[in-house]
């Protein structure tokens, strides 16, 4: 409820599941084509507001929170993207079974893309 609480000064937005889908096929991509986010009008929607219900805009905004479904393990995680720090920060509920370097590997493709995604909307 923070996205709509006038008692926290918080300005939140929210991805879905789709959005981790989408950044890990642009990841694939991008190895070999740097121009493979241009291509894919979908995810650039979502920091421009224009994709989910309800959605803001991420230049109205300062965290981001995205659902991650693991690929490796069928377990969902949370990144929060501060977007004024530029930092990407992960909740994993499962630490004692899933361990920080399998959730780096999983996350790689968030770290690498997310930073192309705010380039090509001129963020």
């Amino acid at each position: 409820m923070v996205k709509y609480s006038n008692a926290i000064n918080l300005r939140v937005t929210t991805t879905d599941c789709l959005f981790g889908s989408l950044i890990r096929k642009i990841f694939k991509a991008i190895s070999d084509d740097d121009n493979a986010i241009a291509n894919e009008v979908t995810l650039l929607e979502y920091p421009l507001g224009d994709y989910m219900n309800s959605n803001t805009p991420w230049r109205d905004i300062d965290h981001v929170l995205m659902p991650i479904m693991m690929e490796v393990h069928a377990h969902w995680i949370l990144g929060h993207f501060d977007l004024k720090k530029k930092c990407l920060n992960i909740y994993n509920s499962y630490s004692f079974r899933i361990k920080d370097r399998q959730l780096v590997e999983d996350v790689q493709a968030f770290v690498v893309v997310i930073p192309h995604m705010l380039v090509k909307i001129g963020y």
